[in-house]
């Protein structure tokens, strides 16, 4: 079965990180400046394909026979020059090979990406379409899904003016010639050597090491590691290193015990904050019994329990004062109903002097 399939579009940049290492070495060795290119072979959607023998059909690709399609690319597939009558690779001579793959979603399709690698004699040829030569299983109605998905046996490319795709719409996705002249790779747009900047941001994305872009030998070579390794040599053979290793400890040892005296000190003044804010407590207690207008049984049950107050934060005094005696008076009403006692509310004087309301005896204003 054939599938030609006119490609979209992809960043130049994500070939390379497709291709594995080991592949891609292998190629450098033998073409000081490869050109891969990236097709899409398949995606989601209706294609017209070719049974070898039955003619032309439109079928239905669902993602399961998609990602199928994908699991059963292998490295080292041949990359044909168009079609031959069959799927055989008798008498055909290949213009590439297949050297990454990988499946990505374009405009909601589910789409399979072969990269490959065009060999240098072929490198000029318009070749925008591509197309597969597999063995597929199909269903009684013609769609193809969830079956098994055979051997591909070839990819063959071809051109748009020429060859009419099986996928609508697609086209070549990109290419990348991965060495500039000086065989160095091609970073930037518009295949400009790249800037130290862009180096350096490419390394940091990336998260090399210099290790893994140096060797020993050259990584000791350099100046700057070189001077720092002498230097290293230089303190630990003349003593230097255990003279500032005593100092660094005994520096170490300061700041330690100097954090312990900070630490107390603030603590002290911490203690010495409370102790002020409990005297004027005493003064906040008096004031606000008298603005309270309470009872003598409630004054007396407050200056027992006032000498357990403890202010939290001084600066907060007057509130934390407030609280504690409606704290307190809610546990007086709470003991006194314990014991029988009925509290009757009596009126508080608020901001003004204003009385709160109450019953009509303690209000001359109710009628």
């Amino acid at each position: 079965m054939r599938i030609l399939a006119k490609l979209q579009n992809m960043a130049s940049s994500e070939i390379l990180n497709i291709i594995p290492y080991d592949i891609y070495a292998e190629i450098k060795q033998r073409d000081p400046k490869p050109l891969f290119r990236a097709y899409v072979i398949g995606h989601e959607g209706d294609a017209k394909g070719k049974i070898v023998g039955a003619g032309s059909k439109i079928l239905t690709w669902f993602s399961s026979a998609i990602n199928k399609l994908f699991n059963k690319l292998q490295y080292g597939t041949k990359i044909l020059l168009g079609h031959n009558v069959d799927n055989t690779l008798e008498g055909r001579n290949p213009i590439g090979e297949l050297v990454g793959k990988t499946i990505k979603t374009i405009k909601d399709k589910i789409n399979a990406i072969a990269i490959t690698y065009i060999y240098p004699e072929f490198r000029n040829l318009p070749l925008d379409v591509a197309s597969i030569e597999a063995d597929i299983t199909l269903n009684q109605d013609g769609s193809v899904h969830d079956v098994d998905v055979g051997d591909i046996t070839g990819i063959a490319l071809g051109n748009s003016a020429i060859d009419k795709p099986g996928f609508p719409g697609a086209t070549l996705l990109s290419q990348l010639q991965a060495f500039a002249d000086r065989d160095t790779t091609q970073f930037n747009e518009g295949g400009k050597m790249p800037t130290l900047q862009e180096i350096r941001d490419f390394v940091s994305k990336e998260g090399i090491s210099p290790s893994d872009v140096f060797g020993r030998e050259k990584l000791t070579d350099d100046p700057i590691v070189k001077g720092y390794v002498e230097e290293e040599r230089k303190i630990a053979s003349t003593g230097e290193w255990v003279h500032r290793d005593r100092t660094d400890k005994a520096f170490d040892k300061a700041r330690k015990e100097w954090e312990e005296k900070e630490k107390e000190y603030k603590k002290e003044i911490q203690t010495g904050k409370i102790e002020a804010s409990k005297i004027k407590a005493g003064e906040l207690f008096v004031s606000k019994i008298k603005e309270r207008k309470l009872d003598d049984k409630q004054i007396k049950f407050i200056e027992k329990k006032k000498a357990s107050f403890i202010p939290i934060e001084p600066e907060k005094l007057d509130k934390e004062v407030d609280k504690f005696m409606d704290s307190t008076l809610e546990e007086y009403k709470e003991t006194a109903e314990i014991f029988g006692q009925k509290i009757e509310p009596k009126p508080e004087r608020k901001g003004g002097g204003e009385p709160s309301e109450g019953t009509t005896e303690e209000n001359p204003f109710i009628p």
